[in-house]
């Protein structure tokens, strides 16, 4: 494999990573190299593989056990996902977040419903480190998923859930892609912060206003980063 220069394209390590295992027809079960040897192979950083890791092992290609390794756990789970053509991209990003709008507006109107207090104020903890992270410019990818795990969770519908996860990595995949989408995202945590203080208010109305003005806004950059890449 050659090495990667650019060090935090997170999607030019997970490509390798899985081009690593295809070519080397690593089967479930089979042991990856050491991190050591893979940052070195890479010419990577040892955080970056990292967080790389974290996402192959949400899609459930790879599984990490602590002091032992990290081994195959189902090299085809999400393969024909990641390798949906670069020219197919926009037509299916844009038709995602269609559904997940039209989800997500259920899930809050399910949420302000069935959602306890308790459960309402994990989700708060959880956005309160997202938003002094915005603040002070660090990056809160991880935080972001939990955020909207635990909202989609608290709405209390398995199969609502299970949708929305589906569509969720689907999205992630098609986004960690170089595109020049850059980290705009960010931008979209006041938002968030506007959209969750009308749930905990029990206000499913206002809440769907705003997760309606946050996904178009999305969709609005989406197309104009499509339209000038």
């Amino acid at each position: 494999m050659e090495k990667i220069k650019r060090t935090y394209l997170q999607s030019e390590i997970i490509e390798a990573v899985t081009q690593y295992i295809e070519k080397n027809g690593l089967s479930p079960g089979s042991r990856l190299p050491s991190q050591a040897e893979m940052t070195r192979i890479l010419g990577v950083s040892r955080t970056s593989l990292r967080e790389a890791f974290k996402t192959l092992e949400a899609r459930n290609v790879i599984e990490v056990v602590n002091g032992k390794g990290v081994y195959v756990k189902d090299r085809h789970s999400d393969v024909v996902i990641s390798n949906i053509e670069l020219k197919n991209q926009k037509e299916i990003l844009l038709e995602l977040l269609d559904v997940r709008l039209a989800i997500e507006q259920e899930i809050i109107r399910l949420v302000v419903d069935k959602a306890s207090d308790e459960e309402l104020e994990e989700v708060q903890k959880i956005l309160d480190v997202i938003v002094d992270k915005y603040k002070r410019g660090i990056l809160h990818i991880p935080e972001d998923r939990e955020f909207h795990h635990l909202l989609y969770k608290a709405c209390h519908n398995k199969l609502l859930l299970d949708v929305i996860s589906f569509i969720g990595k689907t999205f992630n995949l098609i986004w960690e892609n170089p595109l020049g989408m850059g980290d705009f995202l960010a931008t979209t945590i006041p938002m968030h912060e506007e959209m969750f203080a009308h749930i905990k208010a029990r206000d499913a109305k206002r809440a769907q206003t705003v997760n309606e003005k946050m996904i178009c806004y999305i969709i609005r950059h989406a197309k104009k980063m499509y339209k000038n890449g």
